[in-house]
């Protein structure tokens, strides 16, 4: 039947309406809900002409017989004055149709834009209030946030679900080879680096309160175990590779065609150090002990062991590397060029020059130089204290770490200086004169 406003109190139906802005409830006198919604109609009818109406003036044989049921596209009428009441019906309903938006109608819950911060906006606050975050690392949360939010259709924080951050993974693992679409598969490695930020990022929103409940980046890392992690790690250089690269005519010619490459990859095999320590050098970060020891003063790192003072031979100074430094602020043009110290562009000529000389083995990166030259230590009795320090690796044991002072920088270089001469010779170190 048709759907007309009435509803059943006790045992008796009512019409219940607003009009304009008047709200209209009237006793339909039946508990029959076939004849309220006649009733109802005629009501209706007469309330739209503004006439008076006694409810009791409805002769219900006159009114019961003809239906009307527009969901199954049904009219009945019993004889002439029958079929003319249920075309006033029908006039009625188009009327009610048409009228303009009741007072009720005004009230409804209307669909509001929610607020909140998107990820890269939590990002934002997140630079606000720790200034203290390496470049690389803003560059890294930034870039996630970017990336993550991008694929997601810039949802809300609080919005973001554990399956979002799956279906992201998913997205990263996968090759795409759609003409314009192209994308790289990411390795297991980088997916766990982009959820880690994600993870401090909905961290950082939990805790000022811009999402609440759990972070949806919790618990989410592919590589489960530090053996795994090791397992997929950079390999280490072999000796007769780390000879090659320094041994080679391409390398040799760096010196003068791209002096920068050239002196970052020696200091990366006489000190250890990582990429960005060495990218991000200042020329006031070398200094020399009252006792004639050369080191750099590592300022900035990426843990707090990697703090720490690094001797370097008198050597590799005297090869070049002090005119390199002369009248310098800022070492190296990587830092500028790229506004990070990742050394992302030696990066990319480090492969090339692993090319050139013939080395395709996998997992070997500038990383790889560092391994090398721990290993380097470790097989040469070098002990355990002094390689950590020298490195710049956490000494866990309580041992070390509490019943016991650093070694300064004169006793790391006394205990390196027997490998020295050794050190040289895998580097192809040539000194002046």
């Amino acid at each position: 039947m048709l759907n007309i406003p009435v509803y059943l109190r006790g045992s008796t139906y009512y019409l219940h309406i607003r009009i304009g802005n008047k709200q209209f409830k009237k006793s339909l006198d039946t508990g029959k809900k076939k004849i309220a919604k006649i009733r109802a109609i005629h009501l209706l009818g007469q309330l739209m002409a503004k006439q008076p109406f006694d409810i009791n003036s409805i002769n219900l044989k006159e009114t019961k017989s003809f239906e009307i049921d527009l969901q199954r596209g049904i009219l009945k009428s019993d004889g002439p004055e029958d079929h003319q009441r249920m075309m006033e019906a029908l006039g009625v309903l188009k009327s009610i149709h048409k009228a303009p938006k009741t007072e009720e109608q005004d009230l409804k819950p209307t669909a509001t834009k929610k607020q909140g911060l998107t990820v890269p906006q939590v990002v934002d606050k997140l630079f606000l209030l720790k200034k203290d975050l390496k470049e690389a690392t803003r560059i890294s949360y930034g870039n996630t946030a970017k990336e993550f939010s991008t694929f997601l259709k810039n949802p809300l924080v609080f919005e973001v679900q554990p399956s979002d951050i799956t279906r992201y993974q998913e997205y990263l693992a996968e090759e795409i080879k759609v003409p314009g679409k192209e994308k790289k598969a990411n390795s297991t490695r980088t997916i766990d680096n982009k959820i880690s930020a994600l993870r401090t990022i909905f961290n950082f929103a939990i805790t000022q309160g811009y999402s609440n409940g759990a972070n949806p980046a919790q618990n989410r890392q592919l590589m489960s175990s530090k053996k795994r992690k090791q397992s997929n790690g950079y390999a280490i250089f072999e000796l007769d590779e780390i000879k090659s690269l320094y041994h080679s005519d391409y390398f040799k010619e760096q010196k003068q065609k791209d002096p920068d490459y050239y002196w970052v990859l020696m200091l990366g095999i006489h000190t250890g150090c990582r990429i960005s320590e060495i990218t991000g050098l200042k020329a006031t970060q070398f200094k020399k002990t009252d006792s004639g020891v050369n080191y750099i003063q590592i300022r900035d790192s990426k843990t707090s062991a990697g703090i720490r003072s690094v001797p370097i031979p008198d050597e590799l100074l005297q090869s070049g590397l002090a005119d390199f430094i002369k009248d310098k602020d800022q070492l190296f043009k990587y830092t500028l060029r790229l506004g990070r110290g990742s050394g992302n562009a030696v990066g990319k000529k480090f492969k090339r020059h692993l090319e050139t000389v013939g080395i395709t083995r996998d997992k070997l990166v500038f990383h790889s130089i560092r391994k090398f030259v721990n290993d380097f230590l470790k097989q040469n009795g070098i002990p355990y204290e002094v390689r950590c320090q020298f490195i710049g690796h956490e000494i866990e044991d309580i041992n070390n770490r509490v019943y016991a002072k650093d070694f300064n920088v004169e006793q790391i270089a006394l205990a390196l200086d027997l490998l020295k001469k050794e050190w040289q010779i895998i580097s192809g170190l040539s000194v002046k004169g």
